[in-house]
């Protein structure tokens, strides 16, 4: 898909429905988890220091955000699951992460790559967060350099009502957004 070319998914829409394994090697199919809200998470690939103080970020909010909340929230890397062991190792996410080097989910949600994504105040404070936090800054990437992340907010009943996609590779949807979708939905 271009650049600046519009073929993202539009709530309410039903989310598109798949069946992918975990790294702890669960098979998880989206249509399975219905009757629970879902918070599909695109980052971007395994070392990439922004996806890692995004996780930061969560692990630091979940407790006062997140914790006694249910619902169940999968993130989706494009690196293989041999490079996101180290994801779970350093951060130990309260969330199930899925390896997807073939990109078909992300093809799938519509997720966007941007090279002028890449740059901006966002992804500058993104990096300075990082650095502060201890995150390391140059590693190799997997897929798309200009990967930009995506979030899709799924209700019970498996219907998209929320999906943000991010203008640059720092942006992810603000945790007072994912709160709001669950308080709305009453959980």
């Amino acid at each position: 898909m271009a650049e600046g070319e519009s073929t993202r998914l539009a709530p309410p829409i039903q989310a598109p429905d798949f069946t992918a394994t975990t790294l702890e090697g669960e098979k998880i199919t989206l249509s399975s988890l219905r009757g629970s809200a879902v918070w599909l998470a695109f980052f971007r690939y395994a070392m990439c220091p922004l996806c890692n103080f995004r996780i930061h970020q969560l692990m630091q909010v979940w407790p006062q955000l997140f914790g006694g909340r249910e619902f169940r929230m999968l993130g989706v890397f494009q690196s293989p699951a041999k490079k996101l062991e180290g994801i779970i190792e350093r951060h130990t996410p309260p969330f199930k992460v899925i390896s997807d080097p073939e990109m078909q989910l992300y093809a799938q949600y519509r997720v966007e790559t941007s090279w002028s994504g890449m740059m901006g105040k966002d992804v500058r404070n993104g990096l300075a967060g990082a650095f502060k936090a201890g995150i390391p800054m140059v590693k190799p990437w997997d897929g798309p350099a200009n990967r930009v992340p995506a979030d899709f907010l799924i209700d019970a009943d498996g219907m998209i009502r929320v999906v943000f996609y991010g203008e640059n590779m720092a942006q992810h949807i603000p945790f007072e957004d994912v709160q709001g979708f669950l308080t709305e939905i009453g959980n």
